[in-house]
């Protein structure tokens, strides 16, 4: 069995071109490692700006406006082409239309969300 750390790394990239995102992009590598962050650190979610960009920046050693812009452009590229209606497959129910956009937290957030979940049932089925 995959550990945990691998596993939540593989559903990231899995969920992120689920929705479009694509994964040549800045953006992409970004949205990947703030996610991460954010599963392995709830409180995150609560301080984007100042805690999670800085965070997210170091580590790839670029500026957090830069990581900020680049998950902003990609979600926005994943919007107009309707990648976003991915999340409908996630539920099985249309859960988004495409009528609005996410902000970047709000999308990590429910990224976040949806692994956890995911994460969840994994070592309850594995326990039986």
């Amino acid at each position: 069995m995959l550990t945990e750390e691998v596993r939540v790394r593989d559903l990231c990239t899995t969920i992120l071109m689920c929705l479009k995102i694509n994964p040549g992009s800045l953006g992409f590598d970004y949205m990947r490692q703030a996610i991460i962050l954010c599963y392995n650190d709830r409180s995150l979610l609560k301080l984007i700006t100042k805690k999670l960009y800085p965070q997210v920046a170091n580590i790839f050693n670029v500026k957090a406006n830069i990581v900020e812009r680049s998950i902003r452009a990609a979600i926005d590229k994943a919007y107009s082409c309707g990648g976003l209606l991915g999340l409908n497959d996630f539920y099985n129910v249309i859960v988004y239309t495409n009528k609005f956009k996410f902000t970047n937290s709000e999308l990590i957030a429910i990224i976040v969300e949806k692994i956890r979940i995911d994460i969840m049932k994994e070592k309850f089925l594995y326990m039986k």
